[in-house]
């Protein structure tokens, strides 16, 4: 008998995306569970390699297709090619969000062409409508995209948050320094939706000299917002290009307060960065903007700050307040920021959790003689 899982992804074999990485790392969590795994890379399959056909020839997969009990389709651009085939289908259709393309669509749109209102492209619209529907279960990362998901309509219990994790023995805690070299570190992207901008326009208003910044991770493409840091806060920030993983953890320690500066709209709810799992790993108080499910955990565990409401203005005054936190309690701040994380955000933990719902999805298949239920309450 072949294997139980089928994995479909929109990325090329050897991309080194994010999103390449949640999906093959979902893969070797389930062949760690005994749950073995074949992919499907449309981009490199004829003749589904084109998004916008890939539905129309995906019949052409169908016997393929029904060898699987459990077929997962990474993010709606990909859940969509199943639109004809579905039904014809024995196995689960998953499919994984990988955050919420519709806001996504907006937020680019809004940014291209300056229109606060702007909307999601149509074929964004068209790909998300037809992925929904085939699907039988949905994985996303943030409690608060289920609740969005729910209040759209889907049953409650068609959704699961999967989150992304960290390697805990990789990402160990870091020391805090007697007298750190930067108030404040980052490390990542560097395109607008991460909130570079208003980090920016924040780090403008925080007047006092000695409060100072590190920032890893530049690529070739963004230079010109290494050169607007470079031009405005000149010997206060320290810049890195994208580096190895060794050095980048060496550079952040010698950081007191790590930062995740996400902006305020509507795309940032259904994601969970990956880098604020990272940073707590590190055992480092982490600020925040008051847009995502991070704001809940700093609460929970008391483990960093949160910008409220999520603006520049505020989160100036939010790093001034915590840029002279006395180091004992940054020190308490960081213990509670690896006690989150071991809690919450260790791989071993949520590939255990995630094999237990694709075995129970697995059985559904069989003990409902193979008729599906549908994502949407009637």
């Amino acid at each position: 008998m072949g294997n139980a899982a089928l994995i479909i992804s929109g990325a090329d074999y050897d991309s080194d995306s994010a999103y390449q990485y949640r999906i093959k790392k979902f893969a070797g969590l389930l062949e760690e569970h005994s749950i073995g795994c074949d992919f499907l890379f449309t981009s490199e399959a004829l003749p589904i390699k084109k998004v916008t056909t890939s539905s129309l020839l995906m019949p052409l997969r169908l016997n393929q297709l029904r060898n699987y009990r459990y077929i997962y389709c990474g993010a709606p651009f990909v859940g969509q090619s199943l639109y004809w085939v579905h039904k014809l289908i024995p196995g689960i259709v998953t499919l994984d969000m990988h955050g919420d393309d519709l806001s996504q669509s907006a937020q680019a749109n809004q940014l291209s062409t300056g229109n606060p209102s702007g909307g999601p492209s149509f074929m964004v619209r068209l790909q998300y409508s037809m992925a929904l529907r085939s699907a039988d279960y949905i994985l996303t990362q943030s409690e608060w995209h289920k609740a969005d998901l729910v209040k759209a309509g889907v049953k409650p219990d068609r959704v699961s948050v999967v989150r992304n994790g960290v390697d805990l023995e990789l990402f160990r805690p870091l020391p805090q320094a007697e007298s750190p070299k930067f108030t404040f570190g980052y490390a990542g992207e560097f395109q607008t939706w991460q909130g570079i901008n208003d980090l920016i326009a924040a780090f403008e208003m925080v007047s006092d000299p000695k409060i100072t910044m590190l920032l890893i991770g530049f690529r070739n493409s963004d230079q010109s917002v290494k050169q607007i840091f470079s031009e405005k806060f000149g010997h206060r920030v320290k810049l890195v290009d994208r580096t190895d993983r060794k050095t980048m953890l060496g550079l952040l320690g010698s950081a007191s307060i790590l930062i995740s500066p996400r902006p305020n709209h509507i795309a940032s709810r259904a994601a969970f960065p990956v880098k604020f799992a990272e940073y707590a790993a590190l055992g480092r108080p982490i600020l925040v903007n008051d847009v995502d499910e991070t704001t809940d955990f700093i609460h929970r565990y008391e483990c960093g700050f949160v910008s409220s409401p999520p603006d520049p203005k505020n989160l100036a005054k939010t790093m001034e307040l915590a840029a002279f936190t006395p180091r004992d309690l940054l020190i308490q701040m960081g213990i509670k920021s690896r006690k989150m994380a071991e809690e919450n955000f260790s791989w071993p933990k949520i590939g255990t959790e995630y094999a237990t719902l694709v075995k129970s999805l697995i059985e559904e298949t069989r003990s409902k003689d193979l008729k599906k239920t549908g994502l949407f309450r009637k």
